[in-house]
């Protein structure tokens, strides 16, 4: 059902009370979230299935959801959206997180609300999701046994920001189904065929590894899939084209005891 110009208005303002957006996420009737990457440009290189219909789909590390409820688009029974339960909870530096403590509460709680919770939650709204819900923690803390298992497992882009990269992937195959599988891509600067991984750590930023493709295919395989397909490339940019960042994309599947 169309929304009325009031409604329209009254989305658009809640939009624009939101200070941080990742995914540019189009809501209908010409509202859009100004985030800093359509997504929906580079969805052919991920290989969703098109007809998602009864499948279990856990997000890891959803952000403002472009693709946790890109799966409800596409008829997935159920998604779980991952993410951290505050900005805090990011893996930081020791000197970053003194920073952090001693920003003041009210700012600490704005910031909260518009990158963990506010902005996934409009957009849910906005698009009327009834299958979509979420769980607040840490990579190393999903697991099969709180959250069941799952069709197909998907982590966009944010491998590099955690410590532990190689734990995270173990916590996800934890919960693909035995004939479910992975779907990860990574930020992929480094151009070499050999497995390398590259520390990129800053003090004040949650960035810690890149890996190469042969890196992250190795990982997998260490961590139990043994099949690895629909290897893709593509060089992600950000709308105002200004952002470049070769990304790799490659679907898992977990090996067969």
């Amino acid at each position: 059902m169309p929304r009325t110009p009031e409604e329209i208005r009254a989305l658009e303002d809640r939009v624009n009370q939101i200070e941080s957006w990742y995914h540019r996420i189009d809501l209908g009737d010409g509202v859009e979230t100004p985030g800093h990457f359509r997504m929906a440009d580079y969805l052919d290189y991920y290989h969703f299935p098109a007809d998602m219909s009864g499948m279990r789909v856990l997000d890891v590390g959803a952000s403002t959801g472009y693709f946790a409820y890109e799966f409800e688009r596409r008829g997935a029974a159920e998604i779980v959206g991952i993410e951290l339960p505050s900005w805090e909870a990011h893996d930081w530096t020791p000197r970053k997180r003194r920073e952090l403590d001693h920003k003041d509460a009210d700012k600490r709680a704005k910031d909260n609300r518009d990158v963990m919770i506010d902005g996934f939650m409009v957009v849910g709204e906005a698009l009327g999701s009834t299958r979509v819900k979420r769980e607040f923690r840490p990579i190393y803390e999903i697991n099969s046994q709180d959250l069941g298992t799952f069709d197909i497992v998907f982590s966009g882009a944010m491998l590099m920001h955690v410590r532990d990269p190689i734990l995270g992937i173990q916590r996800m195959r934890d919960c693909c189904k035995p004939d479910g599988r992975l779907i990860v891509s990574i930020s992929a600067a480094i151009d070499t065929d050999e497995p390398v991984a590259k520390f990129v750590g800053e003090w004040n930023e949650c960035n810690w590894w890149q890996m190469s493709p042969k890196c992250l295919d190795t990982v997998l395989e260490c961590c139990d899939f043994d099949r690895i397909e629909h290897r893709e490339r593509y060089t992600l940019e950000d709308v105002t084209g200004q952002f470049k960042d070769p990304t790799y994309v490659c679907h898992a599947l977990p090996r067969q005891d």
